[in-house]
């Protein structure tokens, strides 16, 4: 029997019946956030943040030693040293996006409060809290408060060195529980980053699709008309239903993305998470809509009226020629006054959570009135 082998290394054939625009279009949808991306590889190059940031650990703890005394505070030091001599090997090529190794910098920088010497306390508790308060950190007024609070309790200027018994690991105290927020802070900034892009390009294109819906009919009447010179309108009797949805599909989206623009850094993981979920999108999408159809069978009724309310009877399109007296003119086709205020209405109430509401009270307390005086 003949054994007949195969070099496992030797180049594959492509398939030629399968076609390329599945994997062109999921590479595109990874690369716009849309779908999950693969793990990225690390390049080889140290972050330079990354680098600055040990340079700086290195420098205190070699100040550290020439101050350092306690036997428990050199059992620190010691071990703040080994870590940052083994930190290269443990976090070979960390980027920027390294999370574990952030962590264990910002670890290391909490260790080195622990053997900060007493004197440097007060003014390294300064320097933290004014961070706090340049990065705005909603904690921030707290931790002032608290700081002000440590100092009364910690100083006393008839005792040694200007600090009462304890009032050293008070102060230390208050020194961790600054930097922890801080740390908090960022690394919840850097994590959440990544996050906000793919919320953002998720409704931008769910918002980009609802704009696209939202003119289709259009494209297609100056399209018809310009290779026929007739309107097809006629037979369009869905046109204000489908304008009142579409128009309150894009308010509602258009809503949602200057809500988060105006709101990341109050939401908490969980809400960053759930604003980037399409289900969440989707929702939100719905309840636009839903709010136009009701602002616009709201207006039907003839419940209110006056001039910046549309009259259905009269929604159209106009058509318009300029100059009229020439024989070479403009054919112009838009929609009508009382289309353009459907329009407005309905993206307002997709674009307002609190039109629709506000409507229906004001409905129900006029209707309760004319109830009562009956």
């Amino acid at each position: 029997m003949t054994q007949t082998t195969t070099n496992e290394f030797a180049p594959v054939r492509p398939v030629r019946w399968m076609p390329s625009w599945p994997v062109r279009l999921a590479t595109w949808l990874k690369s716009r956030g849309v779908l999950p991306a693969p793990a990225a590889v690390k390049s080889g190059e140290p972050d330079a943040m990354l680098a600055s940031f040990l340079s700086v650990l290195d420098v205190r703890t070699r100040r550290a030693t020439l101050s350092v005394t306690d036997e428990a505070k050199k059992a620190v030091l010691a071990e703040i040293r080994t870590n940052l001599d083994t930190f290269n090997d443990r976090f070979a090529v960390a980027s920027c996006h390294d999370s574990q190794a952030w962590n264990e910098c910002y670890r290391l920088e909490r260790l080195m409060a622990l053997i900060e010497p007493a004197e440097n306390l007060w003014p390294e508790l300064q320097r933290r809290v004014a961070e706090a308060n340049e990065e705005k950190l909603t904690s921030a007024p707290r931790l002032a408060a608290a700081a002000d609070a440590a100092r009364q309790l910690a100083f006393d200027a008839q005792a040694a060195f200007g600090l009462r018994p304890g009032g050293e690991e008070l102060l230390r105290s208050n020194l961790l529980d600054v930097l922890e927020e801080i740390h908090w802070a960022v690394q919840r900034k850097f994590y959440s980053r990544p996050i906000r892009k793919s919320a953002t390009r998720r409704i931008v294109l769910t918002g980009m699709m609802a704009f696209l819906l939202f003119i289709t009919p259009y494209i297609v009447l100056y399209i018809w008309f310009a290779l026929t010179g007739s309107s097809p309108v006629e037979g369009w009797s869905w046109l204000p239903f489908y304008t009142a949805l579409t128009s309150g599909l894009f308010g509602a989206l258009f809503s949602r993305l200057l809500f988060l623009q105006s709101n990341w850094d109050n939401l908490t993981i969980g809400g960053l998470k759930a604003a980037r979920d399409y289900t969440s999108i989707f929702l939100r999408g719905c309840v636009g809509m839903t709010g136009a159809v009701i602002v616009s069978f709201f207006l039907l009724s003839n419940v209110v009226g006056g001039g910046l309310f549309p009259t259905f009877s009269e929604i159209g399109l106009d058509t318009a020629s300029y100059p009229k007296d020439s024989a070479s003119h403009l054919s112009l086709i838009y929609p009508s006054k009382s289309l353009a205020l459907l329009v407005v209405w309905s993206f307002l109430a997709g674009f307002s959570e609190r039109l629709v509401p506000s409507l229906l009270q004001d409905t129900e307390a006029s209707i309760e009135k004319k109830t009562a005086s009956k």
